[in-house]
């Protein structure tokens, strides 16, 4: 179980990692420079990774022992991430403004990326027995 854990902690960190970068690029205008590209990067950082860490973690261990359909994996990953992407956004901006089909894309995308990111580390990890 510690194992498994620290697995996944590796995982999310460096899922956290890509889904900053990924998303900070694409919010970045070089021409305005309202928010330079460090600053999209910390900002998304800092609100993803508790995300990650709290929910990526436990929702991917929790599918990884309960789940039977391989195929439907990254469906299940999607649909956890966009659910528990609600709680999440309410508790952290306390608003209620702004589509929740948005703010459940965000989540998915989040946990989509988390699912690959999984899936390239699971061939690494047995290599190397950690």
């Amino acid at each position: 179980m510690l194992k498994e854990i620290g697995r996944k902690s590796v995982i999310a960190v460096i899922a956290t990692l890509l889904f900053s970068l990924i998303f900070a690029y694409a919010g970045f205008t070089p021409e305005v420079d309202l928010f330079p590209f460090p600053k999209l990067f910390q900002m998304f950082l800092l609100l993803s990774a508790p995300a990650y860490i709290l929910g990526g973690i436990s929702v991917s261990i929790m599918l990884d022992r309960f789940w039977k359909w391989p195929s439907l994996e990254i469906l299940a990953y999607a649909a956890f991430g966009a659910v528990l992407m609600l709680p999440y956004y309410f508790l952290v901006f306390s608003t209620s403004s702004g589509p929740l089909s948005v703010i459940m894309l965000f989540g998915a995308s989040a946990a989509i990326i988390f699912y690959f990111v999984k899936t390239l580390l699971h061939k690494i990890f047995r290599k190397y027995g950690f």
